[in-house]
């Protein structure tokens, strides 16, 4: 089995701008940094024919972070959360579930046209509230069932041939690798045949409580890759980054029962996107016994997916995790 090593790369106009708006550029460093390819966060319109052709190896969907009353057109629920139809709107571009299904249907053909092996979705629905102290008021059963109805609706409108990647999430109202029953419940519902896992180690470490240490989120990680090797074969691709976050974890979780509250929608979705940065940092291993980690889910695909602002940033994030990976990646 081969593994394809693949860089994190969005369609913002910011990142786009590193190469001078190139996406020939973008292949260059790409390949001279010794990868296969780019999993690609898609933002807005992405005009496929400036893309060279086999860039692209995956593609991350679009994370809506609230679907329920959403799926289920709860205008009460809605105007809850959001305050007015104009967020709803704006949030979801439109105020019914065809608007999310929509965005998820041209997702999916940009992915079939870029010839991507397999696309990435997130399945959560997390009130802004308990972003902090993950005391959801959705059972898992409910949202993990909706967010099959989504995706089974947008793919029946496609010509995707991929695997569509379950990514494994932290709070316990979504997709987490926390109980076993969780994936059969997925597979018995999606009608897509090539399903599957994306395993994010950081996102894994978060589940088990976080890590403050370098050799301590290699230890917890390799204890709970060990205690899933049942799921090796529907692991398929592997988000490898590591967060450092425990001591910030434990103490916001158990702050209270919500997080910093403001009347406007936007500010409290900033505040919470705040938060969450602070807890999945996307920063990269920089240990040997990173390797061990492949080892244990030989995945298609290893994506280096780091947050950055600048080119020297992400240059230096991309050698430390080389560094370490060196003797496991080829």
């Amino acid at each position: 089995m081969t593994t394809d090593f693949l860089l994190n790369f969005s369609s913002l106009q910011k990142d786009l701008a590193l190469f001078d708006g190139s996406w020939e550029r973008l292949k260059g460093f790409v390949s001279d940094q010794g990868f296969q390819g780019i999993e690609l966060y898609p933002v807005g319109q992405v005009d496929h024919r400036q893309i060279p052709n086999g860039l692209v190896k995956g593609l991350h969907l679009r994370f809506f972070v609230l679907q329920n009353e959403m799926w289920k057109e709860d205008l009460k629920g809605l105007k809850r959360i959001f305050g007015s139809f104009d967020s709803v709107k704006r949030f979801y571009g439109g105020t019914g579930k065809d608007a999310v299904v929509s965005t998820y249907i041209q997702q999916l053909e940009l992915a079939q046209t870029l010839g991507c092996s397999y696309v990435v979705f997130h399945l959560a629905h997390v009130e802004l509230d308990h972003v902090y102290d993950w005391k959801m008021q959705t059972s898992w059963q409910e949202t993990l069932d909706i967010g099959c109805q989504i995706m089974n609706e947008a793919l029946s409108a496609t010509s995707f041939q991929g695997h569509v990647l379950f990514e494994n999430l932290w709070w316990p109202s979504g997709f987490n690798l926390g109980r076993d029953e969780q994936l059969e419940f997925l597979l018995d519902r999606m009608k897509h045949e090539k399903c599957g896992i994306c395993l994010d180690t950081g996102h894994l470490l978060l589940e088990s409580e976080g890590a403050d240490s370098q050799e301590e989120a290699l230890a917890i990680l390799v204890s709970r890759l060990k205690g899933l090797s049942h799921l090796k074969e529907h692991i398929k691709a592997l988000h490898l980054t590591c967060t450092l976050s425990g001591a910030y974890l434990k103490k916001t979780k158990g702050a209270g029962p919500s997080g910093p509250s403001h009347e406007d929608f936007w500010k409290r979705l900033s505040l919470a996107r705040d938060h969450v940065f602070k807890l999945d940092r996307h920063d990269p291993f920089e240990l040997p016994g990173t390797c061990k980690l492949v080892e244990l889910t030989e995945p298609l695909f290893v994506v280096f997916e780091f947050r950055f602002s600048n080119l020297k940033t992400w240059e230096e994030k991309i050698a430390l995790q080389k560094r370490a990976l060196k003797g496991c990646m080829s």
